[in-house]
């Protein structure tokens, strides 16, 4: 394992060295991703295809809870790894554990007794709903196994460590693609067998990770860090159930925009699933600064060097938007091909619906990146509050523009705009949050020098 200390050395440099492997395991995700979609699009054909994009929502509803919460639980882990507190980071990485897993069972118990009911909440066409269902009462069962994982990647990346996280996702993406064709292809399980895959693909991930952090003197909790330690639970909920309540809310505004979606079809559901596909291939960039600008912070703030904070952040924001400019000109352009990636056979309407989502996604994405990246900054200062907030209001521009503006305006194609509408709005949110709380550092910063 290689932890890195980010209170030592050049920002920019050690953010993107961070970076890196977080960024290619977001490649390695979306190639996973899109073999997963292709192998099903081509084994089981277009509504099966459909069934799995429109199960996506429902899933990332349960499923993001568990990030948002370790999220949080990475600030942490990243403030007393940054102060040298080795029996506090042992205790938080124990205490961790044991957060995650009462949560995943409680939210898998969740999931699959009110699985019907949500579906027809959010008016999954009838065409699709044996697949969607039976995709999620699959990959459900093994949510489990995604809590651990995201508490064990949490830990790592705390240490500065992105590197393990990044070859434990090497050897479970290829081993998905592997059993996704032949569980599909040669053994014909259907939309349950890409969950199998799934599962199993997870399983070994973490594994990997968990080998190695028991192998690691700072990250492997003694005995006695397993007895309950009250201030640290109390410190892992004050900054992780912000983030996971902050998720679920924004993902509540996803469901929203399903719901708005599927009311107009199967064929638009196949389009705006081929866009809704490649968006966090658009997001690689500015999701990996994200991450180590949590981690850089985190470390920094933990270690009393504020200034070091403030000037990583700028660093890495200037990196994100002319990231951000570049990919945006990539996918205006090549909308077309990209789309036919998943959709070879499907008509022109269809791929029509695709390549306009795209490339109006692609419009927003600098407001995108520098909505994660200020949003990152104001976590790893430990502000739980303001990020909470900032889902809330996502959930609100949602809602106001699918349920009544969207339609009214444009029409169908208004949903297009959901995203970068919201995107737009939070951002300026959080950017005004962050420059409040940049000039009140350096206020004290200043004070402490006289």
């Amino acid at each position: 394992m290689m932890s890195l200390d980010m209170t030592q050395g050049k920002p920019l440099r050690l953010i993107v060295r961070f970076a890196l492997p977080f960024m290619f395991s977001s490649i390695l995700q979306q190639l996973y991703t899109m073999t997963d979609s292709v192998v099903v699009g081509r084994a089981l054909g277009a509504q099966a295809f459909a069934a799995i994009g429109s199960s996506s929502f429902l899933q990332w509803f349960l499923l993001s809870a568990i990030i948002g919460l370790t999220q949080g639980f990475g600030v942490v882990l990243a403030q007393r790894f940054g102060a040298k507190d080795w029996q506090g980071f042992r205790r938080a990485v124990s205490m961790s554990l044991m957060l995650a897993a009462g949560l995943c069972a409680l939210l898998t118990l969740i999931g699959l007794v009110f699985l019907e009911e949500a579906l027809t909440l959010l008016g999954t066409p009838i065409e699709l709903r044996a697949y969607v269902s039976q995709y999620l009462r699959a990959l459900w069962s093994g949510l489990m196994l995604s809590a651990i994982y995201n508490v064990c990647a949490a830990v790592l990346r705390g240490m500065g460590d992105s590197r393990t996280p990044f070859i434990a996702l090497v050897i479970s993406t290829a081993l998905n693609i592997v059993l996704d064709i032949l569980l599909l292809m040669v053994f014909g399980m259907g939309v349950a067998g890409a969950a199998i895959a799934t599962l199993i693909a997870q399983a070994v991930a973490l594994g990997y990770c968990l080998r190695t952090l028991w192998r690691s003197q700072l990250a492997k909790p003694l005995r006695e860090d397993w007895a309950l330690d009250r201030p640290t639970v109390r410190e892992l909920l004050r900054l992780g159930m912000p983030p996971m309540f902050s998720h679920m809310v924004i993902s509540t505004g996803e469901l929203a925009m399903q719901s708005a979606i599927n009311a107009y079809g199967v064929d638009f559901v196949t389009g705006m699933t081929a866009s809704q596909r490649y968006f966090s291939l658009l997001n690689i960039i500015g999701s990996a600064l994200e991450g180590a600008v949590v981690t850089f912070v985190g470390q920094n703030v933990g270690a009393k060097k504020l200034r070091r904070a403030l000037d990583g952040t700028r660093a890495a924001i200037l990196l994100g938007v002319a990231s951000a400019l570049a990919t945006t000109a990539l996918v205006v352009i090549f909308a077309k091909p990209l789309i036919r990636f998943f959709l070879p056979t499907s008509g022109a309407e269809i791929v029509g619906i695709g390549m306009g989502a795209l490339r109006v996604e692609a419009f927003f994405l600098i407001a995108l990146y520098l909505l994660c990246l200020y949003r990152a900054a104001i976590q790893g200062m430990g502000d739980a509050i303001v990020p909470m907030i900032s889902g809330f209001l996502e959930l609100a521009l949602r809602l106001v523009w699918v349920l009544w503006l969207a339609e009214r305006l444009l029409g169908r194609e208004g949903l297009y705009f959901t995203d970068g509408i919201t995107w737009v709005g939070t951002a300026v949110y959080l950017i005004i949050s962050y420059y409040k709380r940049r000039a009140k550092i350096i206020s004290e910063l200043e004070a402490q020098a006289q």
